[in-house]
């Protein structure tokens, strides 16, 4: 059995520090005493944490959809550290122990028909680390439940531990909208979502796959990525029927220009209305949209061309049993999470990595922070 986190057992520590977010939308680097494991719990050095939208969206807006930051909230949930201490119950982890953080933590109750069915990413109450008011990762030290801790092998970096986070939402993504061997695949967003998208397409055997997004240097980069992805650069003068018709025109293009060619599955990585009603259109009849992106709260759909044209439209919610499956493709090399990650700051400078992530003068995708030994 693992030692319990005693006061003698937890080794000396550092000053804690951690990345607040306020309600009035300022970022704050909090200095504490780090915190002890209780039972069922793990003690995490947490050792890199990417920036996600959605903690430039919590620090910029105080809110994002129906949660908010009623006086102050640790950012961060794409982290993985090492085990430092355990407390009283836990035997699926010990000190020395490589992990990758998973957030969203259910209640785990027989009687949470979400949970029982294995559907615990919608559990209405569900505890997401860095949704108010669970704090998050951003954070030296941060205390776990144990049982949401998964061991990674050595051959891991941190950095790639913690990009498995947002591999986990595509890989979800990537299930739900059922990509096989051989699908044309439009893929709509070359940010940090839509370029892991474009990894997990590619490993699932899209063939072709196209990618679009308002900045050249986005698309640029997923061509470095995958070297055979088809681009394209959105015009926002141009309707979402025009847009389409040219996108079809590079999938066509792509097959070697036989027939026509409509992709038969997109996934729409922005959220954006515009961007979903192009998806639409450029899907074939009986295809699938597979809605990623995070947008309003309400927006108008072409509800006729979908319905008339039998189009499945599909929405998710973060992910569940990625978990395992993504450290594997990671671990194996046949996605390598590595590539997306463009800028790195120590955790002291956490709060600048956070502006840096929201700068759009200033081209970035992935960027983590990092608190080396």
């Amino acid at each position: 059995m693992a030692p319990v986190a005693t006061d003698s057992a937890v080794p000396s520590l550092k000053e804690n520090l951690t990345l607040m977010a306020t309600h009035d939308c300022q970022l704050k680097l909090v200095k504490s005493d780090a915190p002890k494991p209780g039972p069922g719990q793990a003690l995490v050095h947490v050792r890199a944490t990417g920036v996600c939208g959605s903690d430039v969206h919590f620090w910029k807006h105080g809110c994002l959809g129906p949660w908010t930051i009623t006086d102050q909230t640790a950012l961060g949930h794409e982290s993985g550290g090492i085990v430092i201490a355990v407390g009283a119950g836990v035997t699926n982890v010990k000190p020395g122990d490589r992990v990758a953080i998973e957030p969203g933590v259910p209640c785990g109750k027989a009687t949470c028909k979400y949970c029982l069915t294995g559907q615990y990413n919608l559990c209405p109450t569900v505890d997401f680390y860095s949704v108010p008011p669970a704090n998050g990762t951003l954070t030296r030290y941060h205390v776990h439940p144990a049982g949401w801790l998964h061991k990674v092998p050595d051959s891991l970096s941190y950095a790639e531990i913690a990009c498995l986070e947002p591999l986990s939402v595509c890989l979800h993504a990537t299930q739900r909208a059922d990509i096989r061997l051989g699908h044309p695949v439009l893929i709509t967003g070359a940010g940090p979502i839509g370029v892991v998208q474009l990894l997990c397409a590619k490993a699932a055997g899209a063939s072709p796959i196209v990618i679009t997004d308002l900045q050249q240097d986005r698309l640029d980069f997923a061509r470095k990525l995958v070297a055979d992805v088809e681009t394209y650069k959105v015009d926002v003068n141009k309707t979402p029927r025009d847009a389409a018709r040219e996108i079809v025109a590079l999938f066509t293009k792509a097959a070697g220009g036989v027939e026509e060619l409509m992709p038969s599955i997109a996934m729409e990585c922005t959220g954006v209305e515009s961007s979903i009603s192009t998806c639409a259109f450029s899907v074939a009849p009986g295809g699938r949209i597979m809605v990623i992106g995070v947008g309003k709260p309400k927006i108008s759909i072409d509800f006729m061309h979908i319905s008339t044209n039998e189009q499945t439209l599909l929405f998710l919610f973060r992910y569940r049993d990625t978990w395992p499956k993504a450290i594997r493709l990671v671990a194996s090399g046949v996605i390598n999470v590595k590539q997306i990650v463009t800028s790195t700051f120590p955790l002291e400078k956490a709060k600048e990595a956070v502006e840096h992530a929201a700068d759009r003068t200033k081209f970035s995708v992935k960027t983590i922070i990092v608190d080396d030994e």
